[in-house]
């Protein structure tokens, strides 16, 4: 496997990181490739040897992160510890944090990253024995999911808030389970 060049990689963080600067200004499609250059202090042949657009820039972030998030979840054992894992994951990355809550990037971001966890969720509660149907499951993880993400998002530092939530979704599953 070989290096990229260190130079490339400067480019490209300092790249991604003016691009962090200015989402958080105004949405990617109205910033432009000279802005960007200007904030990363490139010029602009330097910023088309690497990407097409703007957009281009936002994706590869995007994808870096939602990649992050993909990893992290799967690290959990059990679907409730999914949204915990990913909220400690943007709890302990301030820059990642910032573009998911984004006004400007923050709404697609969290589309793909719920569809991640959802997906997590749905692979653990399909591999465990339950009585739940389908539409159950789903809604079950779509509580998960929307309910840890309010509690962490209305002050990130309530882990036995969040811990408690979890007891209880445990709780609700065991529930609705023994109801069906």
């Amino acid at each position: 496997m070989f290096d990229i060049d260190i130079r490339i990689q400067r480019t490209k963080e300092l790249i991604n990181n003016a691009m962090l600067e200015l989402i958080k200004e105004k949405p990617v499609e109205k910033i432009t490739p000279t802005e960007l250059c200007r904030k990363a202090t490139i010029n602009r042949n330097t910023f088309y040897s690497h990407y097409k657009s703007t957009s281009e820039v936002l994706e590869g972030i995007e994808n870096e992160l939602l990649e992050t998030v993909d990893n992290s979840i799967y690290e959990s054992e059990i679907p409730n510890d999914a949204i915990t894992v990913l909220c400690e994951l943007l709890k302990s990355n301030p820059k990642m944090s910032n573009l998911v809550f984004s006004k400007n990037a923050g709404a697609r971001i969290m589309n793909r990253v719920f569809e991640i966890a959802n997906k997590f969720n749905m692979s653990k509660m399909n591999g465990e024995k339950n009585n739940l149907t389908d539409t159950q499951k789903q809604m079950l993880s779509a509580y998960t999911i929307m309910g840890l993400s309010l509690i962490h998002i209305s002050e990130p530092t309530r882990q036995a808030e969040i811990s408690y939530a979890v007891f209880c979704l445990k709780k609700k599953k065991k529930k609705i389970i023994k109801n069906t």
